[in-house]
């Protein structure tokens, strides 16, 4: 498993919470979500940046990706984290309906912006803040198991958010795929690239797969219910076994180029 991250260098970097490594590697993870029909104008105007294009499943249909990740050995140190995504138009391709996405999952090259990404430690929001502008807070995120079923249970200062579960799917190696993790940051689109070895992994319809509840109650929660066109997910994905890299950010704006200069040193080989 050590291989996938062989020949990647990383540098030590400091939080105000701590101290960690980058890019981050996620050695030992597991995950499940899934890809939920959302209306395509809603999407549209809640993306920051007219070069994000929200894709579409079907015409005027996009898609709003709820998934919860564990990771119990990153280099930012053990922490769990929960994403509100949206799925982008791939610019490698022309932006028909259906077309578009259909070429990034055959390609494994897939196009997201990073809408909300509570997390459970002051590590992993300042590492994801400071760097990168992912739109992180600390939050409680509650993983419980079955024989045969996953659940999260993600929270805020004692007010739910979201409750997802998933079957435990049988998986294959699913082998090595890309994320492009569209953000914004100094009012400009930053990327974070996630390149992913899927050891263990599933892909299923989600209906009868995955079911979930959005709180609408809590400020993220209305803001991610708002967009769900139906409750039925399209699609769930069930990955047991996870490895990956977090690269980046790819844009060095001058505030941040001073922050990593002033917070990253080469770690000795």
């Amino acid at each position: 498993m050590e291989d996938f991250f062989e020949g990647i260098e990383q540098v030590e970097a400091r939080f105000n919470g701590g101290v960690g490594e980058m890019p981050v590697f996620w050695k030992d993870s597991r995950a499940f979500g899934a890809i939920l029909p959302a209306s395509w104008l809603k999407l549209k105007r809640v993306l920051p940046d007219a070069r994000m294009a929200p894709a579409q499943i079907f015409p005027g249909v996009g898609g709003v990706v709820l998934a919860a990740y564990e990771y119990a050995d990153s280099s930012i140190g053990p922490y769990n984290e929960f994403s509100v995504g949206i799925l982008l138009n791939s610019p490698l391709h022309i932006g028909v309906p259906g077309y578009n996405l259909l070429r990034q999952y055959l390609d494994g090259f897939l196009c997201a912006y990073i809408y909300h990404l509570p997390v459970t430690t002051e590590v992993a929001l300042r590492a994801g803040k400071d760097y990168y502008g992912f739109p992180k807070f600390v939050a409680d995120i509650d993983f419980s198991d079955t024989h045969d079923s996953i659940r999260c249970d993600l929270s805020h200062n004692g007010e739910r958010i979201v409750t997802m579960s998933g079957r435990k799917l049988p998986g294959r190696n699913m082998g090595e795929m890309t994320i492009m993790g569209n953000l914004y940051q100094y009012r400009t689109p930053q990327y974070a690239e996630i390149k992913a070895d899927v050891i263990e992994g599933a892909i299923a319809p989600g209906p009868g797969n995955f079911d979930y509840e959005v709180f609408r109650s809590h400020p993220v929660g209305r803001d991610t219910a708002e967009l769900i066109l139906a409750p039925r997910a399209i699609g769930y994905l069930y990955i047991a076994k996870l490895q990956a890299v977090l690269y980046g950010p790819e844009r060095l704006q001058p505030p941040l180029l001073k922050h990593v200069l002033a917070t990253a040193k080469v770690l000795p080989g």
